[in-house]
């Protein structure tokens, strides 16, 4: 079975957050940055492409697992063509681990995890598909708020129908 690009779920928590007033309240950008996750995951979860994009920021830097730079425009192919092969999304969560603020910066370790039914090469079976995936993120405070400007996937598992998929084996 062919596995999409998780790139649609790393890239979930790479989103605009509206005003933070309190930069340098952890507390504050937390649970402002929590929102934003929330919106991203809500997105995901609906597959709503635009809501989607519309939190991305044009120029942010987002890196899939091998370490490659995604671009804006292969991200959004990317979301829509994993989502095609999704017809539900069973439970779908974003957490932070961690969060570091200093002035208009944060370093954010986020952990997600995304169980979802997905077709399999038929075009009708689905099998159920648990992935999990630890990101390091580079959030920024801009006029129009926080927005996650660097994304980079720090490694997790993948699990079909309750075995675990190892690529090549």
């Amino acid at each position: 079975m062919p596995f999409p690009n998780h790139s649609a779920v790393m890239v979930a928590t790479a989103l605009f957050l509206g005003g933070c007033t309190g930069q340098s309240d952890v507390s504050v950008a937390r649970s402002e940055i929590e929102a934003a996750i929330a919106r991203g995951v809500e997105a995901t979860r609906t597959q709503d492409i635009d809501a989607y994009m519309a939190l991305i920021p044009e120029d942010a830097v987002l890196h899939d697992g091998g370490g490659a730079i995604i671009a804006r425009d292969e991200l959004r192919a990317n979301a829509l063509r994993d989502w095609s092969i999704i017809p539900q999304t069973l439970s779908i969560s974003v957490a932070i681990d961690s969060i570091a603020v200093n002035g208009d910066t944060a370093i954010v370790h986020t952990s997600q995890r995304w169980e979802r039914l997905m077709l399999q090469r038929d075009g009708e079976t689905t099998d159920t598909v648990l992935t999990t995936q630890r990101h390091k993120e580079t959030w920024r405070k801009t006029p129009r708020g926080w927005f996650a400007y660097e994304v980079k996937e720090l490694g997790g598992e993948v699990f079909i129908n309750g075995e675990r998929y190892q690529p090549g084996g």
